[in-house]
């Protein structure tokens, strides 16, 4: 079986490619398309650049999909739809471009997708994980076992949604943040923090350098808080024109991965956590193993 799997985030859209075969699946590098649906209108509305940007990019997926010979084509959204006033009509229009099933996941839901997504098979140490993802405009905190995900919240912070306050000054996003999170009951023995999505994955790729993305090099990265709090100062004060230059940072996120790391470091001192390890697998895997086991619904 060969599925397509695609996320719609605040800042870009994302493609899946996936095939199960033989018990065992395969996944191809995940594709992207800056569109930032989450700098919406002053009212909360989509704009309609970011519209005609998505159906563009969902234009390019259905090529590549038939191309691949994908037997399902399977889309969620996130925070930036699931606010708008017009994101269900958006969602509508998306078949008249790349015809799929789609939903537009709750915070909860798409926490604890991440959560599937990240840990998988690691979840049978028996240890109590938490996962932490920065998107463009919420984070999403997950905590639980292999029996299940016992925690969740979805903070209405991300790296775009925070851009515009990061930019105001280097403590702006710390003063927004610093009374948001919520105390966290760990239930068992502790593992690990693993940070998911573009800010964390973005953030693991410039620590190593890479001059292009590798999502085996990123994946069970190590960032710790002082490396993160470096790669603030090192990038806050470069222009747009000097930070795309720097290797590991993609310029669909070069003016907000400021703000995304700001958040993370704020998640890091509230939580005392000295380092989170990254994956490079999230929700999408997770969704690609559902529509695998329930492909008549997908």
């Amino acid at each position: 079986m060969k599925l397509a799997i695609i996320d719609i985030g605040s800042n870009s859209v994302r493609l899946l490619l996936a095939t199960y075969e033989n018990n065992e699946w395969r996944y191809e590098p995940k594709q992207l398309w800056t569109t930032r649906l989450g700098q919406r209108n002053t009212d909360g509305t989509l704009r309609d650049e970011s519209m005609e940007a998505s159906y563009q990019a969902f234009t390019d997926i259905q090529k590549i999909a038939n191309e691949y010979g994908a037997d399902y084509c399977f889309g969620f959204a996130t925070s930036a739809v699931r606010e708008a006033a017009n994101g269900l009509a958006f969602m509508e229009r998306i078949n008249t471009y790349c015809p799929m099933e789609w939903r537009i996941l709750s915070g909860a839901e798409e926490a604890m997708y991440g959560f599937y997504g990240a840990l998988g098979n690691q979840l049978e140490d028996g240890r109590h994980y938490t996962t932490i993802d920065i998107g463009g405009g919420s984070t999403e905190l997950a905590l639980g076992n292999k029996d299940g995900v016992y925690w969740s919240r979805s903070y209405p912070v991300g790296a775009v949604r925070l851009q515009s306050i990061s930019d105001e000054g280097p403590q702006r996003v710390w003063e927004e943040t610093r009374f948001l999170w919520d105390p966290m009951m760990i239930e068992g023995e502790f593992g690990e923090f693993i940070g998911i999505g573009g800010t964390l994955t973005t953030l693991a790729a410039i620590d190593l350098g890479l001059d292009h993305y590798d999502g085996t090099k990123v994946q069970g990265h190590k960032l710790s808080r002082e490396t993160v709090e470096g790669i603030i100062m090192k990038l806050r004060y470069m222009s747009r024109d000097e930070r795309i230059q720097v290797k590991g940072l993609p310029a669909g996120r070069a003016d907000i991965i400021v703000a995304g790391a700001e958040i993370l470091t704020s998640f890091m001192d509230s939580y005392e956590v000295p380092h989170v390890f990254v994956s490079d697998q999230d929700g999408m895997e997770a969704m690609a193993r559902e529509c695998e086991s329930t492909h008549s619904n997908c």
